[in-house]
């Protein structure tokens, strides 16, 4: 089993108040918690997470378990982030019943982190693969004595009040959650050509400009100057070059900046919507509050007149 590459780092501030139960018997040589102060406690805890840290990433996973266990059950009982470490280093010992126990009370007991998702998909996995169901007996014993059963006093253990199917629920619902808050690919990918488009639009403009420009300047290399002949000699290699490449070469730019400027231009536009649409449709599903809201949308897109030439501009109102 993997359940990651190391454990998560122990936050340390309390959170909740309640004790833990007991997984295991406290080490022998560990030094007796009750003649400790609180901050002799904290500093104990500490160390032994660093050294349950140091074993997880070395794959001693035994030893990882115990440090955990003991730096949480008696020096740290109110840092219950510890039984997120704890059911990590369960997990990977292969011990599903542990994990499980661990998991719970690290969703019940820590009502807000990041590694909640986490946790919840571990217990499904091991929900669904059964690894924490005992074995069933071969041949059920026979009954040969009344026994009365002595319930130990568990006043200390905080209930878990989660269930399997809220767990699972809960899981798909902040997944689902998450997914919502992304911004749509097909509505970034129509920012992005819609973009080029505009860019391509207010280039064919440019062009527009500069092409003018040179038939200008033929036109005025062809009149009459105060000769009465023209000023432009069309054997020179600067005039030809101007009317046979430059001024076609800048025609040819300018039709294509333009078309290509207007499909890339449309095609974006026709994915922001459909991406937008799609955004609103997956918060209307999980019944968001904000689907309502006022989302990004197109308001108009026409010709701009630009100095020299003209393009296009769309308008979005957010």
């Amino acid at each position: 089993m993997s359940l990651m590459k190391a454990p998560l780092a122990v936050v340390l501030a309390t959170a909740l108040s309640l004790p833990s139960a007991a997984f295991a018997a406290q080490p022998a040589g560990s030094p007796d918690p009750a003649s400790m102060s609180e901050e002799d406690k904290m500093n104990h805890a500490k160390n032994l997470y660093g050294e349950a840290d140091a074993a997880f990433q070395s794959g001693d996973f035994a030893t990882a378990l115990s440090k955990f266990e003991e730096a949480y059950n008696y020096y740290a009982p109110s840092l219950h982030l510890f039984n997120f470490n704890i059911g990590a280093a369960a997990y990977e010992l292969g011990d599903c019943a542990k994990a499980k126990t661990a998991f719970q009370r690290f969703l019940d007991l820590v009502p807000d982190h990041p590694e909640r998702g986490t946790a919840q998909e571990k217990l499904i996995e091991i929900e669904r693969s059964g690894c924490a169901q005992p074995a069933a007996a071969t041949t059920a014993p026979p009954v040969t004595t009344t026994t009365t059963t002595v319930v130990e006093d568990d006043d200390d253990a905080p209930l878990l009040t989660s269930k399997k199917d809220e767990r699972e629920e809960a899981s798909e619902r902040e997944r689902d959650e998450k997914d919502a808050k992304k911004t749509d690919p097909l509505f970034l990918t129509g920012i992005i050509l819609t973009s080029v488009g505009g860019a391509a639009l207010i280039g064919s403009g440019i062009s527009v400009a500069l092409a003018r420009g040179k038939a200008n300047r033929l036109a005025d290399l062809a009149s009459p100057g105060p000769t009465g002949f023209p000023d432009g000699n069309y054997s020179d290699d600067e005039v030809f070059n101007l009317d046979q490449t430059r001024l076609p070469g800048n025609n040819a730019a300018t039709i294509g900046l333009l078309v290509g400027g207007a499909v890339i231009t449309g095609v974006g536009v026709g994915l922001l919507v459909v991406g937008l649409k799609r955004q609103k449709a997956k918060r209307a599903k999980l019944g968001d509050k904000n689907a309502a809201a006022p989302a990004p949308h197109l308001t108009g897109i026409g010709p701009a007149l630009l100095p020299g030439g003209g393009g296009a501009s769309a308008s979005v109102r957010f």
